[in-house]
């Protein structure tokens, strides 16, 4: 099959994910195809005069791609695919792309809407069980596979495990190691008031070094102005050559893992209330993250919405810190609770719990996302976003 016809199949259910614009691509430095992602759906040779998006690939690069035999977003990290133009659609690529590998026909996805969301088994099963008071604190040494399995996943109970990456080379580099490790990676950056877009793809996403970037961070000029948050290199995938200096937890089975991601930024980073499709592992490398957590059977009471018509990616329109009672009063009846992680904790977060993340300090996280099989069918669509910080308040 040529090129352009497999440009044509990416692109044919492009707006199951809500994929639109005019998307440029480059083979080899010299082929030239376009084609434009919802409205009349057209294509054609050579360079697009406005084109929304810029893709520079090798085709053997882009054939492995569609072949499910090459990760997009890992050739982006290694500088083997370069992106140009607006890169908040451009982050939809690999949404696409999973769609066409498994030639699902999904309903169509209007950008940037909000959806109803739909019940899941996760909020009956925290319905039924004794409202959580805190989150528990365990060595990793003193918590079995089966333990953690038995009591800890099966029911969805959030757990922090203690001293869980001693044995990473990443935990142990510390920043000038590690930037000598990110050297030659590049990831996505957020910037703005990037709370007001939240889930949306009109966000301000630029293509940054990740050593420039690491560097930057004790900068003053890295530091939040006006309000605004500072800039994020949040939801990256974790690049190949870094895989060596991680280990993966040992609570799940290898094949359940979904390809880790990394998250990196300064004190003031803020991820706003919301709830993922998949079970999470989040270990903290550097610095201290704040998270707080609301059980998943207040889907309602915390003013949730949806990404996508069968449910997608969830968030909320409570802040936890300050909830509007007047406008959402069922949300009296809400437990947050609140923990702190510090460098070296790995974050068991169950599918379905509600978090908000911030960044205490400079810091640097991983996260697993996992297909457990624990009630919830679907893939994730890990697509987190940042907010401003928000006053403090006692978990």
């Amino acid at each position: 099959m040529d090129l352009q016809s497999i440009l044509g199949n990416l692109f044919a259910n492009a707006a199951s994910v809500g994929l639109k614009g005019v998307f440029q691509f480059v083979f080899d430095g010299h082929t030239a195809y376009w084609y434009e992602a919802g409205g009349h759906a057209e294509s054609g040779s050579g360079q697009h005069g406005s084109a929304d998006v810029s893709i520079a690939v090798a085709s053997a690069d882009f054939m492995a791609i569609m072949a499910g035999q090459a990760n997009v977003e890992e050739l982006f990290a290694s500088g083997r695919l370069i992106i140009d133009g607006n890169l908040g659609l451009a982050t939809l690529l690999p949404q696409a792309i999973d769609m066409a590998l498994r030639g699902n026909q999904a309903p169509a996805v209007e950008a940037n809407r909000r959806y109803p969301p739909s019940a899941r088994p996760s909020d009956a099963l925290s319905a039924a069980q004794p409202p959580l008071i805190r989150i528990e604190r365990r060595p990793r040494d003193g918590l079995s596979v089966d333990e953690f399995r038995q009591h800890y996943m099966l029911h969805g109970i959030p757990l922090v495990i203690s001293d869980a990456l001693h044995d990473w080379p990443l935990f142990s580099n510390g920043h000038e190691a590690s930037l000598e490790l990110f050297a030659n990676l590049q990831g996505i950056t957020r910037h703005g008031d990037y709370v007001e877009k939240t889930f949306s793809t009109e966000r301000d996403f630029r293509s940054t070094s990740m050593a420039d970037f690491v560097s930057s961070l004790d900068n003053p000029i890295a530091a939040s102005t006006d309000g605004k948050p500072p800039a994020y290199m949040g939801n990256n995938i974790l690049p190949a050559q870094l895989l060596e200096h991680i280990r993966y937890p040992g609570y799940f089975e290898a094949e359940q893992f979904i390809p880790p991601r990394i998250w990196i930024g300064p004190k003031g980073t803020l991820t706003p209330l919301h709830r993922d499709d998949s079970d999470n592992l989040f270990a903290q490398v550097w610095g201290e993250k704040s998270f707080i957590l609301a059980a998943p059977h207040h889907r309602e009471a915390l003013g949730c919405w949806a990404t996508s018509p069968d449910g997608g990616l969830e968030g909320c329109d409570v802040d936890p810190k300050a909830p509007d009672y007047a406008q959402f009063p069922r949300c009296r009846e809400v437990r947050f609770l609140q923990v702190v992680l510090q460098a070296g904790d790995l974050l068991f977060l169950p599918e379905g719990w509600f978090h908000q993340v911030e960044s205490l300090s400079t810091s640097l996280s991983v996260n697993f996302w996992v297909n457990s099989g624990r009630g919830w069918p679907r893939s994730p669509l890990p697509e987190l976003v940042e907010a401003a910080p928000c006053p403090t308040v006692p978990a």
